[in-house]
């Protein structure tokens, strides 16, 4: 009898085993909340993850969390494993959580500014009129230091502005991912605006006063009207982990993120992202090991 009992505790403890072999250990990627650009990009991350072949058997799973003060606390504190913080957070807050690490800076965010204004520049002497989008609340608070009589008019996902009768206001601007099919949508339709780059005086203030944004170039031909690059400003969202985060599963999820400017039809917020981009931001995150040895960082 005893030795039925141990052959049915060893098939057990096997049973068991398997399981544990064959189930996918999860790791949690948090994001602002859904329809924003982390959520979206973590939802495709996950999918291009778990139909990849190669990749480790891990599951990733995506969870909004509203507060980035939050995704890094708890991606410190090892409650969950990855998170994607906006840029004036990471440099807010990365130097205070000292055992966070960036995998990479993500999406290109560009300060897009459409106006009426004569001449290529945005600048504050020309212009009276502005129609903001509430994700630009930096560029309005710059703009006010300089010209606190303009007028700000404001829009957001919710209450889009009716162009149906012309372009109302001399400037709109908003920020998001480049290129941006809508921009497009709005030249063709509204003729006499046109991309604007911000002079240098407004340019100055931004940074001085927003010191994660850096200039920028768009390519030429990025957009219709846009023979020559565009001079700007732009922002990336960073990717965070903790610096214990095994090597292979960064490795892996650098791999499938910048394969994916060479896919047959890549997704908006993948497709233009580089890993050039990450050179300018050496000296102000602390990147993962694996990361470091990617992108060939000292």
């Amino acid at each position: 009898m005893s030795q039925i009992i141990k052959l049915v505790l060893f098939l057990l403890l096997l049973s068991l085993s398997s399981i544990t072999l064959m189930g996918q250990q999860q790791n949690i990627i948090l994001t602002s909340s859904q329809k924003t650009g982390s959520y979206i990009f973590a939802q495709e991350l996950g999918r291009l993850w778990s139909t990849s072949k190669s990749s480790p058997r891990v599951e990733l799973v995506i969870r909004p969390e509203i507060s980035p003060v939050a995704r890094l606390t708890q991606v410190e504190n090892n409650r969950v494993s990855l998170a994607i913080v906006d840029a004036a957070s990471a440099y807010k807050y990365l130097k205070k959580h000292t055992n966070l690490r960036v995998i990479t800076v993500l999406w290109q965010n560009w300060l897009y500014v459409l106006g009426t204004v004569p001449g290529p520049f945005l600048s504050v002497e020309n212009t009276q009129t502005l129609l903001v989008h509430e994700n630009s609340l930096y560029f309005a608070q710059a703009w006010k230091g300089l010209a606190p009589q303009t007028k700000i008019n404001w829009f957001n996902s919710k209450s889009l502005p009716d162009f149906s009768a012309g372009f109302s206001e001399e400037v709109l601007s908003f920020t998001g991912p480049a290129p941006l099919q809508e921009v497009n949508y709005w030249l063709e339709q509204y003729p006499g605006i046109r991309l604007l780059s911000p002079d240098q005086q407004l340019v100055q203030v931004l940074r001085k006063k927003f010191s994660w944004l850096t200039p920028q170039k768009l390519p030429a031909n990025t957009y219709l009207y846009q023979s020559e690059s565009l001079a700007g400003l732009a922002w990336y969202p960073v990717l965070v982990t903790r610096r214990d985060y095994p090597d292979k599963l960064v490795t892996k999820m650098l791999q499938l993120i910048y394969a994916q400017n060479k896919a047959l039809n890549p997704h908006p917020l993948f497709q233009n992202i580089r890993r050039t981009y990450n050179v300018a931001f050496q000296k102000n995150y602390i990147y993962h090991p694996a990361a470091k040895k990617m992108f060939r960082f000292k």
